[in-house]
This record gives structure tokens, C-alpha cells and sequence, in this order.
């Protein structure tokens, strides 16, 4: 996969990445700070289940159409194309559009703005609070076409806080009602996760000489009272 500074480097699970997998449902809800590598872990772990199953069908779902393809091309064909020689010649691309690869065992992923057709055995939307605050309607759609397709599989939602309102906020706020008085969840249940930017490791400063202003002590002072 690429790092942060575009590099090719071997995949290695970060401490959220892992905690998250370790602990993954049927639907998965993760509330995050930026950049925590959650769409690039759901195309290593979806592209994994296509490559090593027959008749896998995977689904990521961006919030625009230039997101889509970058998402495809890094994240999906570049594993890929990096796989081991003997992998690939077992089970090669016989089909490799602008969107979706095509498996010679039968099984596809696609990345796209909306996945409507057809049964998924997984599904990850990206930014979701994005697409439900900038595109209701395509939010709509996702949760009424989409969902449905991936009903028997796995599905994740994950974005960045986008403020109140939208079905992002709405699953959210339900999700972590549910963690908090303890609810066994079922299979239609989304479960929370919440990765915040202060367990980040690489958002904190090497030195402890920072000054800090009365307004970051009050801000501090707030965030530790609603963790």
C-alpha cells in the first residue's frame, strides 16, 4: 500500500486498525479523526476475501466520482498488481475497468458513488457524514438500495464528524447508545467505534515545551469530561 509520504510499503496494521478488526460486526459504525487508514484497511482486508474465495462480491462507496477512482487505483488494483506473481497468475484480473476488478474465480470489487445491484458480501462507505451532509439524496439512496445488497454481509460506515443531522449522525448517535448500557446487538445493529485524533500517535508532539493558552486549557478541560 502507499504510506502518507506515497510510498510502497508492505501493509502493516496500525493499533486502531487492529483493535477494529479484532473486535468487527456485521455493521460497523467508526466515528474518527482524519487520515486513520480505515478505507485502505477495508480494501487490503475485501481485496484478501476476493483473491482467496470464489464469488466474493465487494463494495467501496465514495462520496464523489474523482474520490471513487483514487480510492480503485490505490486501494484495490495497486494491492493487487503488488501481489505475489504466483497469486496473481492463479487467480488473475479478467476484467479490470476504471471501477471494478473482475477475478478469475468469480469474484468482483467494485468502488463507486453508489452500489445498488446485485448481493454484497461486503461493504464499506467511505465519509459517510460527507456524502449524508453534502448529498442527501445520494445518502438516501445508499441507505435504501446499498444496505439492502449487503444485508447477509459485512457493511462499514466510517467518516469524520460532519455536525448534527443526517443518517450518519442518526446511526451514530443509536450506535453509541447501544455500547452504552451495554445492548448485545444483533445482526442489524450498527456497533460503535470511535478512533479520536488525541490516540493518534503521530498528531502529538515529540516535545513537552508547548505552551498552552487558557483557551486550550478550557478546551482540554471539556474533552476530558466527555471521554
Amino acid at each position: 500500500c502507499l504510506n502518507k509520504k506515497g510510498k510502497l510499503v508492505p501493509f502493516r496494521l496500525w493499533d486502531e486498525q487492529r483493535e477494529f478488526l479484532l473486535d468487527l460486526h456485521s455493521r460497523n459504525d467508526i466515528l474518527k479523526c482524519r487520515q486513520r487508514g480505515f478505507t485502505t484497511l477495508m480494501g487490503i482486508v475485501q481485496l484478501d476475501d476476493c483473491v482467496f474465495t470464489p464469488n466474493v462480491r465487494a463494495a467501496i462507496i465514495a462520496h464523489r466520482m474523482d474520490d471513487a477512482k483514487v480510492i480503485f487505483r490505490d486501494k484495490v488494483k495497486l494491492p493487487y498488481d503488488n501481489l505475489p506473481e504466483q497469486i496473481r497468475l492463479s487467480v488473475p484480473a479478467v476484467q479490470d475497468s476504471a471501477d471494478t476488478l473482475t477475478l478469475g474465480n468469480n469474484s468482483s470489487f467494485r468502488v463507486s458513488t453508489s452500489v445498488r445491484s446485485g448481493t454484497l458480501n461486503w461493504l464499506h462507505v467511505s465519509e459517510y457524514g460527507k456524502i449524508c451532509a453534502q448529498f442527501p439524496e445520494k445518502a438516501r439512496e445508499i441507505r435504501t438500495g446499498s444496505f439492502p445488497a449487503a444485508e447477509a454481509g459485512v457493511i462499514t460506515i466510517e467518516s469524520t464528524a460532519e455536525g448534527e443531522g443526517g443518517d450518519f449522525y442518526d446511526v451514530t448517535h443509536t450506535a453509541e447508545e447501544l455500547l452504552n448500557v451495554g445492548a448485545e446487538l444483533t445482526r442489524k445493529d450498527f456497533k460503535f467505534f470511535l478512533f479520536p485524533w488525541w490516540r493518534a500517535k503521530e498528531y502529538r508532539l515529540a516535545h513537552t515545551n508547548v505552551p498552552i493558552s487558557p483557551e486550550d486549557e478550557t478546551y482540554f478541560e471539556r474533552v476530558a469530561t466527555e471521554i
